[in-house]
Formats: structure tokens, C-alpha cells, sequence
């Protein structure tokens, strides 16, 4: 019996799949996906694609590892490649994630990504024959097209074979995400992790959207009825007969798609944390010392800001001082939706920033687990981050108290990661925790400084009281001593 994928294959496509062998990934392509994947690589598109981050690079692999990588594929996904398969080795991405981990304008810049890249590939022939949002992935804020074993050569057809997909993962769910309290991401919860129907859409979307005549037409196209049979076979053979009339329909189809994905563009969404940008309870210089320390502590030592993991970082505040003043790259993890966009909206145009910080959906207490087939799919969180540092500012009171978690084990979620901590801490007499406290009637939890302190001791070999960011938050640094091999 062959061993499960897990991560390290795709499966669902058997003309074209994903494998990682000896630490490099690969593409296992059939001869008809060799053909498209070739067309591409040796025109003029290619390079200028992969100059703009638009696409992952890849290049055909050696005769030797070419044997070697279909050898142990058929191996471990217990599918033989077709006769006459190629394998090409694919440049990887940094960090995966997946689209309910995504603010709306995440997901909307994907959904422009993918479109740009069909008009791109049409125009030499090729094109893209699904369009599920896992076909993108993204450097810092920077999206780039990641399953090259989508590409194919067009069949000529007027319409878009993968429209219904584009539309489930993409427009329903910005649909439904363009009010203001549903986000994108919800609605990819809701749809477990497949993509939105139209039909669920349609009970979930904000009243103007309800009236969206362009909305309302393109998902009735998603509907399983003899009148949405697949195009290429509907119109197969007049398609064959005027290419050049096909190839103008899809592209219209495809500029339509755009156009609603600009509709659907939304606002702010009305979240908790979306005005925390102001800090109204902070001044300015205790503001500034707050960065500082977090920047003083990726520079500690080597190594740590390769990727800093800035739980609770809101709009990115702490995430851009850190990569201007140590060139680190961040991930700010923040479960509120509103303020991710605000992160996106204020870095993503801003040059030096947006290729380093990544926004992730995400609660520190409740992270993602495996998922999908076999629970090999989807990568739990803690697969697919890997910090070299930790910082939490001003989030424990919330973890603790709000959510009721043990200090020990809000400690426990922070230094499960392996790596260096700080936390900046809102002690008994803060206000915000105060407020907190007298919202919780008879609450019995443990929470000060010295308990925090102590549970940081059971963890770490060295716990130091760094300074304060105002006369009741102190900031405290935890790590443990690194391992010379």
C-alpha cells in the first residue's frame, strides 16, 4: 500500500502533480502538461513573468533526476506517471498559506492575479484550466502563481471552463466579505475549505449585493443544470471553426470577471481592532520604545529575524520598524479581519515592506490543524511557520483573561514554536486590563507579572525583565540556550 502525501504531493491532478524529493519540489507532468509548461518556458512571457514575482520559476530537470523523482513519485502516491512524463524543478515559496488565513484584499489580489495571468497566457496560446485559489500563494503581500500544472494549451472556447471554480473561490466569497462584518475568510470557513456555492452565497450576501444584476448572472452559470454543461463540449465544434471569435469571447468572459472583482472591492470591515491603529492609550514615546525593544530583540542574536512571528501585530506598526531598522521578515498573525486589510491597504504599496511582511488569520490559542485528505492537504499552522522569534505585545491580558486560558498555557502556545520570546505584558493596575476584569464577574484567574514570570522560567532557561513601555507594561524577553552542532 503506498504511503500517504503528506504535504509532500499533490494528487488530485493526474496529468500534472507536486512532489518534494530530497528537499527540492518538483513537477511530475504529463505529455500533454509538458507541451503548455515548455510553450511557456521558452517564450518571451516566461521570463518577463517571473521578473514581475508573478510565477514561480521552474526549469526542465536532468535526464538522472528526471528518472530519480518519477521513480519515487510512483513510489509514494501510488500513481504511475503517464509514459513519457517530464519533471521540472520548481523554485519554492517561503511560507503556504491558505485563503481563510487571508484578509479580503489578500484574496482580491489573488483573484486579479489569476486573471491577469489567463489575458497573459492567452495571448500565446495557453491557458489556465482551473482556477482554485491554492493556485496562488504570496511573498510578504506580493501574490505569486504557484501551481504551474494548471497551465494547458487553449482548446478554443468561448467561455472558461474554470469559471464556476474562479467564481466558488474567488467573487462568492469577496461577495459575501464586501459587507460589514462577514469577511472573505469566514465565508471560506463556511464553505469547508471547497470554495462558496452560489446558492449559499446568495442567503449570505449584504442586501446591495443582493441587487447586483452582474453578480446574480455570473452564479447562475455555477448552477448544475443541463444549461451549464461544460462549454468546450457545448461549443466545441463551432469554437474549432472560428478560433479567432472563441479566443475574443473568453477573453470578454475574462474582463468580466475582472470588472466584478472590482465591484467588489469593500470597506473596512466594522471589526474590534480595526481603529486600534491610533492607540489613543499609548504616547508617542512609549509608542516608539515599544518598537525598539522588539527590534532590540531580533537583533540579539543571529538568525532571529529570518522570520519573526508578531502574534497580535494589528496594522503592522511593529512589523515595518522591524524590517526597517533589522530586515526582518514578519508575519504578523492577528485574528481580527479589519485590521489585516488595514495592514495591506497602508504596506502593500510601500516598496521595502511588501515583499517582507506577511498578514495570516489567526489565533494564537486556536491555530489551524491538518486537514483535508488523509489530513494531509492542508499543513497544520505549526508545520508551515517556523519563527526564529516571537514577540507579543500588549496580547496576554486578551488571551488570559478574555478568553480564560491558563497564564501557563498562553505561555505554552507561544513557546511551543522553539524559539526566542518577547512579550509585552499589561500588568494588574493597566487600565485595559482593569476594564477587562470588571467585565468578568467573580473571575479566578492567576494573572501578574510574577505569574507570567514564572511560567516563562518553566520554559525557558533565560527569562529577563527588558524594560517598560509605560509605567504598567513591562516588557519580557524568554529563550533558551542555542544548540551548537
Amino acid at each position: 500500500m503506498p504511503a500517504a502525501p503528506t504535504g509532500s504531493a499533490s494528487f488530485r491532478d493526474p496529468e500534472n502533480a507536486a512532489y518534494l524529493h530530497g528537499g527540492s519540489w518538483y513537477r511530475v507532468a504529463g505529455p500533454s502538461s509538458s507541451a503548455a509548461l515548455t510553450l511557456l518556458l521558452t517564450s518571451p512571457l516566461y521570463s518577463q513573468l517571473v521578473t514581475a514575482g508573478s510565477i514561480v520559476a521552474y526549469e526542465l530537470a536532468t535526464v538522472e533526476t528526471t528518472r530519480e523523482v518519477v521513480s519515487a513519485y510512483a513510489v509514494a502516491s501510488g500513481r504511475s506517471p503517464q509514459p513519457g512524463a517530464c519533471v521540472f524543478h520548481v523554485a519554492a515559496v517561503p511560507l503556504i498559506t491558505y485563503p481563510w488565513e487571508w484578509p479580503n484584499s489578500m484574496l482580491e489580489a489573488a483573484a486579479r492575479l489569476t486573471l491577469t495571468l489567463r489575458m497573459q497566457l492567452l495571448d500565446i496560446g495557453l491557458d489556465l484550466k482551473d482556477a482554485s485559489a491554492f493556485n496562488v500563494q504570496f511573498i510578504g503581500m506580493h501574490p505569486v502563481f504557484i501551481d504551474i500544472g494548471s497551465i494547458e494549451v487553449w482548446r478554443p472556447n468561448p467561455s472558461w471552463n474554470a469559471s464556476r471554480q474562479f467564481i466558488e473561490n474567488f467573487i462568492n466569497p469577496l461577495a459575501v466579505g464586501s459587507g460589514a462584518h462577514v469577511t472573505a475568510a469566514d465565508a471560506w470557513e463556511l464553505s469547508r475549505h471547497r470554495g462558496l456555492k452560489s446558492d449559499a452565497a446568495r442567503q449570505l450576501l449584504p442586501k446591495a449585493k443582493r441587487r447586483s444584476m452582474s453578480l446574480r448572472l455570473l452564479q447562475a452559470t455555477t448552477r448544475p443544470v443541463a444549461a451549464n454543461a461544460p462549454s468546450e463540449s457545448k461549443f466545441a465544434e463551432r469554437a474549432a471553426r472560428n478560433k479567432d471569435l472563441a479566443l475574443k469571447a473568453t477573453l470578454g468572459l475574462t474582463r468580466r470577471l475582472i470588472k466584478q472583482i472590482e465591484k467588489l472591492h469593500g470597506t473596512a470591515h466594522s471589526t474590534t481592532w480595526v481603529d486600534y491603529g491610533s492607540r489613543e492609550h499609548y504616547g508617542t514615546e512609549d509608542l516608539l520604545r515599544k518598537s525598539d525593544f522588539a527590534a532590540d530583540f531580533v537583533s540579539a542574536a543571529p538568525g532571529r529575524g529570518d522570520l519573526v512571528l508578531d502574534v497580535g501585530g494589528n496594522d503592522g506598526f511593529t512589523a515595518a520598524h522591524l524590517v526597517r531598522t533589522t530586515g526582518a521578515r514578519v508575519v504578523v498573525l492577528d485574528a481580527d479581519a479589519g485590521a489585516l486589510d488595514v495592514l495591506y491597504a497602508g504596506i502593500s504599496t510601500t516598496a521595502d515592506l511588501v515583499g517582507q511582511i506577511t498578514p495570516m488569520l489567526g489565533d494564537i490559542t486556536n491555530l489551524m490543524p491538518a486537514a483535508g485528505l488523509l489530513d494531509a492537504e492542508f499543513g497544520a499552522f505549526t508545520s508551515r511557520v517556523h519563527p526564529t522569534a516571537v514577540t507579543c505585545q500588549a496580547v496576554l491580558h486578551h488571551v488570559v483573561i478574555t478568553q480564560g486560558t491558563p497564564m501557563g498555557f498562553a505561555v505554552d502556545a507561544l513557546a511551543r514554536f522553539g524559539a526566542p520570546v518577547q512579550i509585552e505584558f499589561a500588568n494588574e493596575e493597566d487600565e485595559k486590563v482593569r476594564i477587562l476584569l470588571s467585565q468578568i464577574p467573580n473571575w479566578q484567574g492567576a494573572y501578574s507579572t510574577e505569574v507570567l514570570l514564572g511560567a516563562l522560567r518553566a520554559r525557558f532557561e533565560f527569562v529577563e525583565v527588558a524594560g517598560t513601555t509605560s509605567p504598567t507594561r513591562v516588557v519580557v524577553n524568554a529563550w533558551n540556550q542555542v544548540k551548537v552542532t
